[in-house]
């Protein structure tokens, strides 16, 4: 992200609130479908990226 010049608040308005942004990023929470998918739109690549796989 920081290669990208993106920030944590910048990721708000895909994920919903600056809360679910933090735990995401520090791992405490998961990325949903919905928010890979509308990261997929805002990062122009593939949701999967996004989705750990067991």
């Amino acid at each position: 992200m920081q290669e990208m010049g993106i920030k944590a608040k910048d990721l708000e308005p895909i994920i919903g609130s600056k809360g679910h942004v933090s735990a995401i990023l520090s791992g405490k929470r998961e990325i949903t479908l919905k928010m890979a998918q509308k990261l997929k739109d805002y990062f122009k690549i593939p949701a999967d990226v996004f989705l750990h796989s067991a």
